[in-house]
């Protein structure tokens, strides 16, 4: 297939294209405060609001909001915009980067911060057994610092309005470094110390000072952009797929990107940063992280009881990929039991997603989805084929399909038989039927 190139997507895209959108500007506003797997580019979610929303008063939607790409286009466009997230960290990400804060404000704090730090005590203590292992000695101590003159700010600057709004961004600033400068390697998907490949940590205050001035510069293009009336909600979600029942209004636009099969661990992934912010979630320890990791869409963290014989209790789909898909991921005499009910669980349990999705849909909206097809077992899972099928039973009509090339996985990593690095995203575009 011929790829076709842009620099800016024009609103009418050609069913069946595939496109490479030829723009580097990824990391403009608040886009870029804090790294994250698997997020999609800003380009798409601007694509769906520009093309699919006209008039005031109206309203987008991401259930699986992760960093807050929609959510930051939604407000910057104009509109109202709510995200749902399980993960905690997610939806603080995702909060920060979406709630406009006078950045002169937030420079002048950064400055006493930086001015008191090599004199502050280092009060806060991760409550993690083997910091040694993740961090240096230096990084633990001036990491401290930060965190207890970060956690003094309420009280330092009380009189500001919306001072927590400021004592939020302060900590994903923070979040923001620690993996930079902790023992661990920066681009893995699993958080690990590698022993043939030595790190050496960035420094501590001179990165977050440059973290400072990123978030300075962010908030200034954010405030630039927005239009001071519209607004984001983020909600927390405890994992159930029908986010019908926490999400207070209908909306007029769905643009997200669910979890893939068998799924980038994101407690894993930000393990060292969750060590430092983690007593704010309460998964500051391993033992708490774990029993997160659980509740997450496409988690392989099943117990045999759970999975073992499900094939003779399972409802029927009646869709044939599907069924052949597990079919084939069974063939594997290692692990095949378990993945095909992984790809199982997964579909059930975005059927009841698109169930909810349809509810809070207001008549003629559109829901966009940027999905990528997953490798299980080295068996290929038509995902987007089968979620246009399950899609169709929830009340939509499939308008439009197209693709694009991922150009940058953040992590640069080959899940090989774990998912596979997943090299094309498809765009799909339901209507909710009258």
């Amino acid at each position: 297939m011929t790829i076709i190139h842009y620099k800016n997507l024009p609103k009418n895209i050609t069913n069946g294209t595939e496109v490479s959108i030829d723009n580097n500007k990824v990391t403009a506003s608040t886009h870029g405060f804090h790294k994250y797997p698997g997020k999609f580019i800003p380009q798409i979610p601007e694509w769906a609001i520009k093309s699919y929303l006209r008039g005031e008063n109206k309203i987008v939607l991401d259930p699986f909001v992760g960093s807050g790409t929609t959510v930051v286009e939604g407000i910057s466009n104009g509109y109202n915009s709510y995200g749902i997230d399980i993960d905690p960290l997610s939806c603080l990400i995702s909060k920060v980067k979406s709630t406009p804060i006078d950045q002169t404000i937030f420079s002048n704090i950064s400055h006493w911060i930086m001015d008191n730090v090599e004199n502050a005590k280092p009060l806060f203590n991760p409550k993690t057994d083997n910091l040694n292992h993740w961090f240096t000695n230096e990084a633990i101590i001036k990491l401290s610092k930060l965190r207890t003159l970060i956690d003094d700010i309420p009280n330092k600057f009380s009189s500001i309005d919306n001072i927590d709004d400021y004592y939020d961004a302060f900590i994903i600033a923070f979040s923001g470094i620690i993996r930079r400068v902790s023992n661990a390697d920066n681009q893995s998907q699993k958080t690990y110390v590698s022993g043939t490949k030595v790190k050496k940590p960035a420094e501590v205050y001179s990165l977050f000072q440059k973290q400072l001035n990123l978030f300075v510069n962010g908030f200034k293009e954010l405030n630039d952009r927005w239009n001071k009336k519209s607004k984001s909600i983020i909600i927390k979600s405890d994992g159930n797929p029908d986010f019908s029942k926490i999400l207070p209004t209908k909306v007029d636009l769905i643009v997200t990107s669910p979890p893939y099969i068998k799924s980038i661990d994101y407690v894993y992934n930000q393990m060292v940063e969750l060590f430092w912010i983690g007593d704010l979630f309460d998964m500051n320890t391993q033992t708490n992280q774990n029993k997160k990791r659980r509740k997450y869409t496409g988690t392989t963290l099943i117990p045999k009881k759970e999975y073992s014989g499900f094939l003779s209790k399972k409802d029927n789909f009646n869709i044939p990929l599907l069924d052949n898909s597990i079919t084939e991921v069974l063939k594997d005499n290692k692990n095949g039991e378990k993945h095909a009910y992984i790809i199982y669980k997964y579909f059930s349990f975005m059927k009841e997603h698109f169930n909810a999705s349809e509810k809070v849909l207001n008549d003629e909206g559109h829901y966009v989805m940027a999905i990528g097809n997953s490798k299980v077992s080295n068996v290929e899972i038509p995902t987007a084929d089968i979620l246009i099928s399950i899609a169709n039973d929830a009340g939509f009509t499939l308008e439009n399909r197209w693709s694009y090339v991922i150009k940058n996985h953040f992590m640069g990593f080959d899940r090989k038989n774990h998912g596979g690095k997943i090299k094309i995203d498809h765009m799909l575009i339901f209507k909710k039927n009258n």
